[in-house]
């Protein structure tokens, strides 16, 4: 129960309790001509003692009502003192055994069956004891048929409570589902979603925990969304990994349940959850979470479309490198960071003298080619073509030894373009900035790197340049 529900039990609790004391008050005013002053004494302070006990538990914290232990020693207190308020009376053989009904009434509240099982069972031996102490005519059909009736009305008074609050957490529960499907509608990133499904997750009370993965058919492994460790399928039980990707059957195991998504008959990836009890898990339940695992499948193929989508909106299809407009985000969002990095231009040299002679499909080629070699010897780095025949790169840290990184890569493409050239030598002329020392933007940078590589071309081509 949360803070809300919990003031609300405590103020139905209290409440009925006031039912009790005023029972149990007309049921000393009721028999005092019959039992004696000593007797009314005795009644009068069980009376007292629930008035005042009634009192203080208005002062008692919210956390202790939250409690189970602490409330079965109140349900079993106040049974012990209606016992003890018949017995003085002498009134075992009248109606007031039906204050045992309030206190089991008291007990449904905490919708908790198994307190209002035990309830019903002290209920029940205390007043067969008292029948038989006061020598009640137990054959008297009137009497002897209340010790089942008690029984039979007070167990199910429990279980109506524990399926009341059933339905309420299932409510709940499908209350949060909802929640959990709009955030995943509207949010496109993986750990923005995970993030804002956390505390959702939290409170939908039938589970402890929960997981998502993503299936990678291609590399045969799970890339799961809460962890940053990636386990490969052939780590975990073949029976799993069959029923799941191969069958898209839900698996259930002694503490996790496993919900395959499945878009299209393709499984993408699944849900993972741990119930607080897996014996308890329903239809219901299970029903719910493969929705939630349909839902979490649709969010998975919108992301992959997304991210395709994107792949063609920053890369360059002629060499599959990021194309300017990617670049410059880059290091737009490193000047943000106020990192260190690099930019460096390169142009080839002759180019335009091959492209003419072998003509444009050969050019092509050739870019390709040099795109491959450039994905080689720069890896670590965001490539991009700049436009025609001039690409960026951009390289991040100090780079104080950008000399000496710059000549040995400058050394081996040379061999590369020798191995791959014809008639026409193709070569590079290179140019390059640093940030923050050569400029407050990622414009000033380029530009610098620009000049740089202007120089390069002008001092005869085929060098490195730095201004």
């Amino acid at each position: 129960m949360n803070k809300k529900e919990l003031k609300q039990f405590k103020y139905n609790f209290l409440n009925l309790r006031w039912l009790i004391v005023i029972a149990a008050a007309y049921m000393a005013i009721f028999s005092a001509a019959n039992t004696g002053l000593m007797l009314f004494n005795y009644v009068n302070l069980l009376v007292l003692f629930f008035i005042s006990s009634n009192i203080a538990l208005y002062f008692v914290s919210l956390e202790y009502f939250k409690e189970n232990n602490f409330r079965y020693v109140v349900f079993i207190g106040d049974i012990i003192l209606v016992s003890l308020g018949i017995y003085f009376t002498k009134s075992a053989g009248t109606d007031f055994f039906l204050l045992y009904f309030l206190v089991i009434v008291i007990t449904a509240l905490g919708k908790d069956i198994k307190a209002s099982v035990i309830a019903t069972i002290v209920a029940s031996l205390l007043y067969s004891w008292l029948l038989i102490k006061k020598e009640v005519d137990i054959y008297d059909v009137n009497i002897y048929m209340r010790i089942p009736f008690l029984f039979v009305v007070g167990l199910f008074t429990g279980f109506l409570s524990e399926t009341v609050k059933k339905e309420e957490t299932h409510v709940k529960d499908l209350q949060l589902v909802l929640a959990i499907t709009e955030i995943m509608n509207e949010n496109i990133d993986y750990d923005i979603m995970v993030q804002l499904l956390d505390p959702l997750f939290e409170k939908i009370e039938v589970i402890s925990d929960w997981e998502i993965a993503v299936y990678n058919n291609g590399a045969k492994k799970f890339k799961f969304l809460r962890e940053e460790n990636e386990i490969l399928a052939s780590g975990m039980d073949p029976e799993i990994v069959d029923l799941l990707i191969n069958q898209g059957k839900i698996y259930k195991g002694k503490s996790f349940i496993y919900f395959p998504q499945v878009k299209d008959k393709k499984v993408t990836g699944f849900l993972r959850i741990k119930p607080r009890n897996i014996q308890d898990f329903s239809e219901q339940d299970y029903d719910l979470f493969m929705t939630l695992a349909g839902e979490f499948a649709l969010v998975i193929e919108r992301n992959k479309l997304y991210e395709e989508i994107k792949h063609l909106a920053d890369v360059d299809r002629l060499t599959d490198l990021y194309n300017y407009g990617y670049f410059l985000e880059q290091s737009d969002n490193r000047v943000k960071g106020k990192k260190h990095f690099a930019i460096i231009m390169i142009d080839l040299d002759n180019f335009k003298n091959y492209n003419d002679t072998y003509g444009h499909v050969a050019g092509n080629a050739y870019l390709q080619k040099v795109a491959e070699y450039f994905k080689i010897e720069l890896k670590g780095c965001v490539l991009a073509r700049y436009g025609g025949d001039e690409f960026v790169v951009l390289k991040d840290g100090k780079n104080e030894d950008i000399d000496i990184f710059l000549k040995n890569f400058k050394c081996v493409m040379d061999a590369r373009f020798i191995e791959y050239e014809k008639r026409i030598k193709v070569t590079m002329s290179i140019g390059y900035a640093l940030f923050p020392k050569d400029g407050n933007t990622s414009e000033e940078v380029l530009s610098k790197a620009d000049k740089c590589l202007y120089k390069a071309k002008q001092s005869g081509k085929n060098r490195i340049a730095y201004l």
